[in-house]
């Protein structure tokens, strides 16, 4: 019964997204989450965070309108990362608090090192974007110290037999956005034009 167009979209940003939160994070009810990132796997792991429980999730982004289609998936709040200091925002959003999970799913240093960088005492980073290989990072050591960790998340630490049906059951039970995830559908004919709207983030 599960539409293939919307099955497509499981086997690659959804359960890198949802697993991230589910699986790799942990994610508790009543958590706070920051995902940097509002492309097809930011807004799954907000999708996630939400079907999880977290009290308040927090979309960064630099695009508007990917902001405001976060607040579909399940967003509380966002934070325009083109208006300044992101964990400065974020840190004023929360109370100068920071947040429990901070999902990073662009991969660059900036957003890594801003992940960790706005969490609480004994928080956890995940860094889910695609870093290039030679990218190297710096974190303030002192923060250790605070008991703050980060943490990789490679395809959502899902296994596969089990969890993919499980997603398709969300999605067809109502849980899991997918629909909202596809913004145009090509013939195979275009299949070029599609890998343009794609590298441009159309």
């Amino acid at each position: 019964d599960m539409p293939l167009d919307r099955a497509a979209l499981i086997g690659c940003s959804v359960m890198t997204g949802v697993g991230a939160v589910m699986h790799t994070s942990n994610v508790r009810p009543g958590d706070t989450v920051a995902v940097i990132g509002c492309g097809g796997v930011g807004l799954s792991a907000i999708n996630g965070a939400a079907a999880a429980g977290a009290g308040r999730i927090i979309a960064v982004d630099t695009v508007a309108s990917k902001l405001e289609l976060a607040r579909t998936f399940g967003a509380t709040d966002s934070v325009d990362a083109s208006a300044g200091d992101v964990v400065k925002q974020i840190r004023e959003l929360t109370g100068k608090r920071g947040v429990d999970h901070a999902i990073e799913a662009i991969g660059l240093k900036q957003t890594i090192e801003d992940a960790f960088n706005m969490l609480v005492k004994g928080g956890l980073a995940t860094v889910v974007g695609m870093a290039r290989y030679d990218l190297k990072i710096e974190l303030p050591a002192i923060t250790f110290l605070q008991e703050r960790r980060i943490q990789g998340s490679m395809m959502g630490g899902v296994r596969n037999s089990i969890d993919i049906p499980r997603y398709v059951d969300f999605y067809m039970q109502g849980k899991l956005k997918l629909d909202e995830l596809i913004s145009r559908h090509r013939p195979l004919s275009e299949v070029n034009e599609a890998f343009d709207d794609m590298k441009t983030g159309a």
